[in-house]
C-alpha cells in the first residue's frame, strides 16, 4: 500500500503546535543519550511563545505527516541582523527532525527553501536553532554521549538525509570536553595568567548560591 505524505505550515487550530513539540519524544524514545528540552523554552525558540529574536526576523514552522501521523518538522527563518552584518541574503532552517524517510525530509527541506526564496533569500544554511548564538549545526560524530548545554544532538542518519537533499558541509564546529580534575594539571603559565586577570580586574569566582536560586538564575541569564 502506498504511503501518503503531507507537509503543511503549523496551524494551532489543528493541534499542530502540540504535534510539533511532541514529535521529539516519539523520535528519541529509547535513546539513552537524548536530553529532552524544556518545553516552554522550546516553544519560545520556535516562536509559539514570545521571543525577542522574532521581533524583526520572519519565520515559518512546518510539520510533516506520513499516513496521517507526525513524521517530521522544520523551521525556516530569516536573520536580518546576520544578513546586514555580512551583507548576505541567506536564509536558515532549524529545529529539523524527521523519521528515516527521505520523502519526509525532502519535502520538509523543500518547503523551507520555498519559504526562504519567497522572503528574498538566495541561499540557505542550517541547522540553526534559531540563531548563531543558540544550538547550531548537525552532530556527525560523538553519538556515544549526551549533549551538554546548547550542544546539538540528533540521530546519525540526519547527515545522510540533509546531504542527499543537496546540502553540503559549510564548516566544522567542535565541542571540547573538560573536567574539573583538569584544573590541578593546568599549565603554570596559564594558571599565572588566570590569577593575574583576577587580580587586575578584580574578578571574583564563587559557587552558585542555592538559597538565592531565583536571583542567581536571573543573574546567569543576564550575563549570558
Amino acid at each position: 500500500m502506498t504511503a501518503t505524505y503531507e507537509v503543511r505550515q503549523v496551524d494551532k487550530r489543528r493541534g499542530d503546535e502540540k504535534a510539533f513539540m511532541r514529535l521529539l519524544w516519539d523520535l528519541y524514545r529509547g535513546d539513552p543519550n537524548w536530553i529532552p528540552p524544556l518545553i516552554q523554552a522550546q516553544q519560545e525558540l520556535v516562536g509559539f511563545r514570545y521571543h525577542p529574536f522574532y521581533d524583526r526576523n520572519p519565520h515559518a514552522n512546518f510539520i510533516a505527516f506520513k499516513d496521517g501521523k507526525p513524521a517530521g518538522r522544520i523551521t525556516a527563518l530569516v536573520n536580518h541582523g546576520h544578513n546586514e552584518r555580512f551583507e548576505e541574503k541567506r536564509g536558515f532552517f532549524g529545529f529539523f527532525e524527521s523519521i528515516d524517510d527521505p520523502e519526509v525530509s525532502n519535502r520538509l527541506l523543500a518547503e523551507a527553501c520555498r519559504y526562504l526564496v519567497g522572503q528574498g533569500m538566495t541561499d540557505v544554511r542550517g541547522p540553526c536553532n534559531p540563531g548563531l548564538n543558540y544550538e547550531l549545526g548537525l552532530l556527525v560524530e560523538g553519538f556515544d554521549s549526551p549533549p551538554t548545554f546548547l550542544m546539538t544532538y540528533n540521530p546519525r542518519f540526519y547527515e545522510r538525509l540533509i546531504c542527499d537533499f543537496g546540502f553540503e558541509k559549510s564548516q566544522d564546529l567542535y565541542a571540547f570536553e573538560g573536567h574539573i580534575s583538569m584544573i590541578a594539571n593546568l599549565d603554570p603559565k596559564l594558571a599565572f595568567v588566570i590569577q593575574e586577570i583576577k587580580r587586575r580586574f578584580n574578578v571574583v569566582v564563587r559557587p552558585f548560591e542555592l538559597k538565592r536560586f531565583d536571583a542567581e538564575v536571573r543573574l546567569f541569564l543576564d550575563i549570558y
